[in-house]
Order: C-alpha cells, then sequence, then structure tokens
C-alpha cells in the first residue's frame, strides 16, 4: 500500500510520518529538527513541489519515503519489548543528521548479533528522529551503581558524561575500557585526541569550521585562524553556534583555554548572533539582512550551503574544532558486545559517517578531506583541569555579560 501521494502537503507528510525527516535532510534539504524543515519549506506546500524545486524524480524520492516509513514501523516492533525505565546493555547517542544512518548500521549489527548469540535478552535504546523526543535515559548518567550502567554507550560532545559526579563515581575509578587500538589518520594522531587513560574511546569527530559570505565580507580580511575572529574589525559579523540563550560550548571553551577571558569578550563584542547549522546554511550567502560575514559552523552544515558561488569554506590552519563522538565500553560487561563497538568504530559504518560530514579516526577509512586538512583539540589535561559544567557556566557568564553589554570594545 503506498501511504505517500505527491499531493500531501509538507505538513501533513511530517505530521503522519515524522520518521521521514532524515530522508530530506540526506537529500538536499539542509534540516536537523521538523521546525526547520517546515521553516525551508512551507507547511502548505505540496510534496510534488518540494520536489520539483530541486529536480527530484518523484517516484524515486517516494520510494525512499516509503522505505523509511517501512524501516520505522519494523523497528518498532522491535523496540516494543525494549526495557524503558531499566538498564539497556547497548546505548546509542548521535548528532542529529547522521541519526539515521547510526541507526540503520546498528541494526544490521543487531541482526548479526542475535543470529550469533540468539540472545533474546539484550536490550538497548537507539533513539531516532530529532524532535526532542523524551528519552527515557537522558538521566542514566546519575546512576549510583555501575551495574545500572549499559555495557556500551556511544555519546558525542562534551555533556554528562564528562560532569564531575559521573567522571568521580565510575571514569576515574576505571570502570570503563579502552576500545582497542586501530590505525588512527596522522591528523586525528597529531591532535592527541585519543584518551591516554583510555576511558573514553573517540572514534569520530563533528569538525567546526568557518563559512564565510564574501558579499558581507566586502573589504574585510578573510580569516584564515581562529585568532582572527577576536580581531574587531569584524565586529557584530560572525555568527556562532546554538540559540541566543543557549551557545554551543564549543567555541567558547577553545577561545577561553587559547585566550583566555579576554579572548571571550573580544569574540561577544563580533558575534551578532547565535544559529542552529541548518539555519546557517539557508542564510549564508543571501542577501538576507540577518545573516553575517563569518559562520562558526559544523563542517556538514557548511558543505550543505547552495550558495557555494557566494560563499567560501575556510578551513582553519591551526585546524577545525573537534567536538568528539566516543565511546564508553565497561570493563566488567555483563554481555560480550565487542560486534557492536567494531561496528561503530569500523569501515562500513565509518564511511558513511565521512561520507556525510563526520570524519572518523579509522585510517582504513577515507575520510574525503582537504589535502592540509588539521584539527584542533581541547586536550585532556585541560578537559580533566574543572570540572566541565562548572567550566561551562563560568565561559557562558562571561561572554554573555560582554555579549549584551552596549559598546564592548
Amino acid at each position: 500500500m503506498n501511504r505517500i501521494h505527491p499531493e500531501m502537503t509538507i505538513g501533513e507528510l511530517l505530521t503522519k510520518y515524522p520518521e521521514v525527516l532524515p530522508v530530506f535532510s540526506a537529500n538536499g534539504f539542509p534540516a536537523a529538527t521538523r521546525d526547520e524543515l517546515l521553516a525551508l519549506l512551507s507547511p502548505q506546500l505540496l510534496l510534488k513541489s518540494a520536489l520539483a524545486l530541486k529536480g527530484y524524480n518523484g517516484r524515486v524520492f517516494t520510494g525512499l519515503l516509503e522505505e523509511k516509513i517501512t524501516e520505522h514501523q519494523a523497528m518498532l516492533k522491535l523496540q516494543a519489548a525494549e526495557p524503558v525505565g531499566k538498564t539497556v546493555d547497548f546505548l546509542g547517542y548521535t548528532y542529529c543528521p547522521i541519526k539515521h544512518i547510526f541507526k540503520e548500521c546498528f541494526e544490521q549489527a543487531l541482526e548479526k548479533y542475535l543470529a550469533q548469540t540468539q540472545d533474546d535478552a539484550f536490550t538497548y535504546f537507539v533513539p531516532s528522529g530529532c524532535t526532542g523526543e523524551d528519552d527515557p535515559y537522558a538521566g542514566i548518567w546519575e546512576v549510583e551503581d555501575i551495574d545500572d550502567f549499559p555495557d556500551v554507550v556511544a555519546a558525542g560532545g562534551y555533556g554528562d558524561f564528562f560532569r564531575q559526579k559521573f567522571v568521580d563515581r565510575f571514569v576515574s575509578k576505571g570502570y570503563f575500557r579502552s576500545v582497542g587500538r586501530m590505525e588512527v589518520h596522522e591528523y586525528f594522531a597529531n591532535t592527541g585526541c585519543e584518551d591516554p587513560q583510555g576511558h573514553y574511546g573517540v572514534y569520530a569527530a563533528m569538525p567546526i569550521v568557518m563559512l564565510v559570505d564574501r558579499r558581507k565580507l566586502g573589504d574585510l580580511p578573510m580569516p584564515s585562524r581562529w585568532s582572527d575572529l577576536l580581531d574587531p574589525v569584524y565586529h557584530n559579523n560572525i555568527i556562532i553556534g546554538g540559540a541566543p540563550d543557549d551557545i554551543y560550548e564549543d567555541i567558547l571553551f577553545f577561545t577561553y583555554k587559547d585566550h583566555g577571558e579576554a579572548g571571550l569578550v573580544k569574540l561577544a563584542a563580533n558575534v551578532k548572533t547565535a544559529l542552529h547549522g541548518a539555519q546557517m546554511a539557508k542564510l549564508a550567502g543571501t542577501a538576507n539582512s540577518q545573516g553575517a560575514a563569518v559562520y562558526v559552523i559544523p563542517l556538514l552544515f557548511a558543505k550543505a550551503c547552495p550558495r557555494t558561488a557566494a560563499t567560501q569554506l575556510v578551513w582553519p590552519e591551526d585546524g577545525a574544532l573537534i567536538t568528539p563522538l566516543y565511546l564508553l565500553v565497561k570493563a566488567a560487561p555483563r554481555r560480550n558486545l565487542q560486534l557492536f563497538i567494531d561496528f561503530v568504530t569500523g569501515v562500513e559504518y565509518g564511511q558513511k559517517s565521512a561520507d556525510n560530514g563526520f570524519p572518523v579516526l579509522n585510517s582504513a577509512v577515507d575520510n574525503k578531506l582537504p589535502a592540509q586538512a588539521a584539527f584542533k583539540w581541547l586536550g585532556w589535561d585541560f578537559i580533566r583541569a574543572q570540572p566541565l559544567e562548572q567550566l561551562y557556566e563560568r565561559v557562558m557568564t562571561i561572554f554573555t555579560k560582554a555579549w549584551r553589554k552596549p559598546g564592548t570594545p
């Protein structure tokens, strides 16, 4: 039965089948959430009209939508037995634009695992969708007993699993082990992003780069290093990641590490606003007055910006900022989940990850990066020198105070 027809509106389609959002985001519609796609494409716009804008074959695209719906319904049946509210064996988080690929590869690994072990008691949670769905395991970092923690967790960023309470209770006591040695790309190895203590198994990165709007840049110098963004010539002409009341920590952490409080104040004077990467990709290179000359943006969204004649992707000379994706693997697990560790760190998923703007450490994968690509890591000594949640509050307070103060130099 065909559930999708070309006369459906985009709003109707996403209301009935929210699981199809990744099909759009993976095929030229840079939107990480339902609201972003509806902002990009009017809710009243017909599906056939949206596809015509991109010159897509309606039958082929509709087939992709139908396939995603079928897959989602099949997974709902599998997940019906998941023990929500209880400990799971595998907990898989990643960033929204690549969730659907992660989940597809996880499902392949799951089939192999079940065929090999007949382990019907194996449990997992791999969230799908990017609409802020309720996460029954959002507070898993707060458990008191390591036995109540999953055997394997995939996660990203500097969030809950870097909180001091979690680090003190589990990480520093050696409850997690290295995921195993693999040959690492030289440009990652040179950054030192591999945890020397072996607790956090960094396997990939979400690189943060610059996207420059040539028209809005005008006669200003083209930035080439992160320190350039502190130059007052870019006053009110930079857009960074996040929202006005929720700045992403990456640029703040790196600026504070390299330039201290004074650097945060200088950056604040130059920041016009904060937006999600998908919004930046939509805005850069347009005549919209809400735009800016420089966008601090994840690589995948920079590459998704369609106005290549008006914009320029700048890979900073001192390296793209690394936002880490990592594994936490228990040293004394309930089950042998090496197959799932291998799926996350292996070549098949790794290549799909790299192809979608998330380069991996595994040197057997072609990350398809510029020849002179370099990366910039925050540093394990810096990360472990202070509670990161307290550091974020500190840098956010300094930045926000300067940002909202008229006449900041």
